[in-house]
Parts: C-alpha cells; sequence; structure tokens
C-alpha cells in the first residue's frame, strides 16, 4: 500500500472513532443532565408535599362534625316527588347544607358543626315549618325545636311532617252581587243608568215655575265650544264686573244670548 494512501486511511478512521466518542459523550450529558432534572423535580415535589399547610381564611373550623338525620312523611304527600323535596340546614356563616330525601323518606345531613343552626324544608305544592337545630359542642347532642315557637321540642332523629298545602295561583271567583257592589265601574254605571230613568220622573213632578227656573239655568250654562274657545271664562269675568254694577251674571249671560 503506498504510503500516502496508508496516511489517508489512517487519518479517515481516526476522524470517524473521534467523532463516535463525541456523539456517544454528548448522548452520556444528555442523559445525565434529564435524569438530573427529574430528580430535581422529584426532590422538590416531596418538599412541596411535605410543606403543605392549611390555610386559614378566618373561619372557624370544628374540631368535630356530627351528623343530622331523620325521615320525611312522604306518605302525607302522595304526588310529590323525593326530587321535589330539599332539606337545607343553613349553618353558622350563612353557609349550607342541603341533602334529598331518599324513596323511603330518610335523609342525612353530614359534617355538621356544633352550633345553633336552621333546617328548613321545601317541597312542591306543601309547607314545612322551619326547625332550630342545636348540636352541643361538648358531646355532639342534638337538639331541636320550632323557630317560630320553642316551646314544643322535637325528637331526634327529627320527623318532617307538612303543616298546610302550598297554594301558588288564587283560583278564579265567580259572578257574585258582593263583587260587584265592590267594583267602582259598575257602581257609575249602575248610577248613571239610574240617573237617566229617574231625571224624566222627578221633571215631571215639578210645577211649572220650577221646571221654567230650571230651564232658564240650564239655558244659560255655557256651551262645550264656549269652553274650548275661552269665551266662557270671559263671560265669566265680565259677569263679576256686571255683578258688581248691579247685575248678577246670570243675567248678563241672558242678555248677551237675546242679543
Amino acid at each position: 500500500i503506498p504510503l500516502n494512501n496508508w496516511h489517508s486511511t489512517t487519518h479517515a478512521r481516526g476522524s470517524a472513532t473521534h467523532h463516535t466518542d463525541n456523539a456517544a459523550s454528548m448522548g452520556v450529558r444528555t442523559f445525565a443532565a434529564t435524569a438530573a432534572v427529574l430528580l430535581l423535580g422529584w426532590a422538590c415535589t416531596v418538599a412541596a408535599v411535605g410543606e403543605l399547610r392549611t390555610i386559614d381564611y378566618g373561619e372557624v373550623v370544628a374540631a368535630e362534625h356530627y351528623k343530622v338525620d331523620g325521615t320525611v312523611a312522604m306518605g302525607l304527600m302522595p304526588d310529590t316527588r323525593t326530587s321535589d323535596v330539599k332539606i337545607t340546614l343553613v349553618i353558622n356563616g350563612g353557609q349550607k347544607i342541603a341533602t334529598r330525601p331518599k324513596p323511603d323518606g330518610s335523609f342525612a345531613l353530614l359534617d355538621v358543626p356544633p352550633g345553633t343552626h336552621l333546617l328548613e324544608v321545601f317541597a312542591l305544592g306543601f309547607t314545612f315549618p322551619p326547625m332550630r337545630i342545636s348540636i352541643s359542642a361538648h358531646d355532639g347532642k342534638i337538639a331541636a325545636d320550632y323557630a317560630e315557637d320553642n316551646s314544643e321540642w322535637i325528637a331526634v332523629p327529627l320527623h318532617l311532617k307538612p303543616v298546610s298545602t302550598a297554594d301558588y295561583f288564587e283560583p278564579r271567583q265567580g259572578l257574585s252581587i258582593s263583587g260587584l257592589l265592590r267594583n267602582p265601574m259598575f257602581m257609575l254605571v249602575a248610577m248613571t243608568v239610574l240617573m237617566a230613568w229617574l231625571a224624566p220622573k222627578m221633571i215631571e213632578g215639578m210645577d211649572a215655575e220650577a221646571l221654567q227656573e230650571m230651564q232658564d239655568q240650564m239655558a244659560n250654562q255655557p256651551t262645550m265650544e264656549d269652553i274650548l274657545s275661552g269665551k266662557a271664562f270671559k263671560d265669566i269675568a265680565e259677569g263679576d264686573k256686571e255683578e258688581r254694577k248691579g247685575k248678577t251674571g246670570k243675567e248678563t249671560r241672558a242678555e248677551k244670548r237675546s242679543a
């Protein structure tokens, strides 16, 4: 083999071996860096999990929580489904714990802290009285009474019964004489008809002089055209002036009409 060719071949083999070593070294470094990142992330996660603490938002956290359970008298509400019944307990701070009864009417309110709470029951078509639920912080004893009447205590577990039906729509009333008499429009129409029937009879019973005087008074009344045009008010003002001179407003209007 010529010397020049041998040197070229040896140099090419050395270059290929150098590139192979560099690639292997780079792969090892990449793997080591990836492993280091993963180990660092795992260590940070472990440290973070170990440092988790409860955040205090200023709320009172009870050491013990209790269960308030009972039954709803679904038999007294035959057409009501359990999905139409909702039991809500308003606890301290205005928070609410709500549930719905099971098909047999039983229910349970979990994680109730000690204190005095308000129990409300909503059932479509029925009304339930609100109750006051008191849970002792010492022994967890539960006591219940009506919120509007604390003289009667309720047995625990609770047995909730509706006290009345809820009428959401007022039934339409039929025609009645008393209802018509209370209607102002009916009274106005009735008085108009009555006066139209009585007026001719009243005129027939009047004497001739009284009838003539009434006709004169009606003739001297200003017309609607005079009122709208303002002439009636002008006549009234002139009548006041004539009245001061000795003539009445009625005489003044009569003279103007005759003229």
